[in-house]
């Protein structure tokens, strides 16, 4: 009848191999390319590093909690950067507060599948306010990788359809890290509330180092950035 809490050594568990399952989109996607046969699924990184690319430098960007923040950091630190610790499923209603409240600031959040899935809500508040500075990508590897590989239910959700039917004026589904970019890059020289998703492939780098900044000094160095802005 009470609660514990253990604390274990690192190497005390054997690694354990996860069940893998097709990432190929769900056939039931509006996007009708995505169904002509398999296609080599970028990683994390390729799709981390096109939307750095493809955004312009007075772009916030936000990214959801684990592995992807993690990532972020090591290709390209900023100032510009919110790296999400905990919260899962809560960096698109962030991006919406930030988005709306600095409607001059361009604003990315980047969501994983198991994230969005724990807050499916936030795609029809996101289209009700409707903020046109707001860019939502969806990164969708089937599984939470960042907590050890458990499967999600993505390979049976339509993401596309489902934020087109909540009411995102765009909706793309991006088909390589390349278009990825691309698409980026014409939501940034003309914005609208859009919802892009992109189907990758799991893996991380060994060793991937975690911020130096410690998440408060994140978050501050983060709100400097914002009010130099204003």
């Amino acid at each position: 009848g009470r609660s514990f809490f253990f604390i274990v050594r690192k190497g005390t568990f054997e690694s354990f191999d996860v069940e893998k399952k097709d990432g190929s989109c769900p056939p039931q996607s509006r996007d009708l390319r995505a169904q002509e046969g398999d296609f080599s699924l970028p990683s994390r990184r390729e799709a981390l590093e096109a939307v750095s690319s493809g955004l312009d430098e007075s772009s916030a960007l936000l990214a959801t909690t684990g592995y992807t923040g993690r990532e972020l950091y090591n290709i390209n630190d900023s100032e510009r950067n919110l790296y999400m610790v905990g919260s899962m499923g809560c960096v698109a209603s962030l991006a919406l507060g930030l988005a709306l409240s600095r409607p001059l600031l361009k604003v990315c959040a980047i969501d994983g599948d198991g994230s969005l899935l724990m807050r499916m809500g936030s795609l029809s508040t996101n289209a009700f306010y409707r903020p046109s500075n707001l860019l939502h990508v969806l990164f969708d590897n089937g599984m939470h990788e960042s907590t050890g590989g458990q499967i999600t239910s993505s390979s049976v959700v339509d993401f596309f359809g489902i934020a087109a039917a909540s009411g995102y004026p765009q909706v793309w589904f991006a088909h390589s890290a390349e278009e990825l970019e691309s698409l980026v890059g014409e939501w940034s020289s003309n914005p609208t509330l859009t919802f892009i998703v992109l189907k990758t492939r799991a893996g991380v780098a060994d060793n991937l180092p975690r911020p130096k900044e410690k998440p408060f000094e994140v978050k501050e160095r983060f709100m400097n950035y914002l009010n130099s802005e204003s």
